[in-house]
């Protein structure tokens, strides 16, 4: 429905037409002001940054609470200590990103990319995962109560030390993941020890 809207758009606009395909910057793309707000003071809560291209910035200890960031490219951004709380970050790529001690607490990560990324110490509770790749990402010491991991790869992932007791973890793949006093839904878990 979303991609017939943005053709009739690009149709009313004067969308650019090349091979019978029509080309249009999408409507829900991100705000220019919202990323030279961020850019300059490293705050921008409730921003719509749908789309936009952070790679490798350094945004420590940024506030992002309830920001829109679906589909952003974030691959290898320091988010070390920011805060992004209840921030919609669905389908964003974050991987290989520092996410260490971030607070992406009732976050929406849903169908995100985070191989390898730093989730170190991070409040994750109320987060939600389904069907992200967190394939070797590393959440040693994160904070996990009812954080949902349906449908998610967790291959190779580091989850030593962790209480996912209160997670949802319907068909996450855990296959290589490195389990040592990992507290489960099942159980505990010593097999990677």
């Amino acid at each position: 429905m979303r991609d017939a809207l943005l053709v009739v758009i690009g149709f009313l606009t004067g969308g650019l037409l090349i091979g019978g395909l029509w080309f249009v910057t999408p409507a829900w793309a991100f705000s220019s002001k919202d990323l030279a707000k961020l850019e300059a003071t490293n705050e921008c809560p409730k921003c719509d940054l749908d789309l936009a291209n952070l790679r490798k910035g350094d945004l420590r200890n940024a506030k992002l609470d309830m920001a829109f960031m679906i589909g952003a490219k974030m691959r290898g951004v320091n988010l070390s200590g920011a805060s992004l709380e209840g921030a919609v970050l669905r389908g964003a790529n974050l991987n290989v990103a520092n996410l260490s001690g971030a607070n992406l607490r009732k976050a929406n990560l849903s169908a995100a990319f985070l191989l390898s990324a730093d989730l170190r110490n991070a409040d994750l509770r109320d987060a939600n995962f389904n069907d992200a790749n967190l394939n070797g990402a590393d959440l040693r010491g994160a904070t996990l109560t009812k954080t949902t991991f349906n449908k998610t790869l967790l291959r190779g992932a580091n989850l030593t030390g962790l209480d996912l007791s209160t997670a949802l973890m319907d068909k996450a793949k855990l296959t290589g993941a490195i389990l040592c006093k990992t507290k489960l839904p099942w159980g505990e878990d010593n097999s990677g020890c």
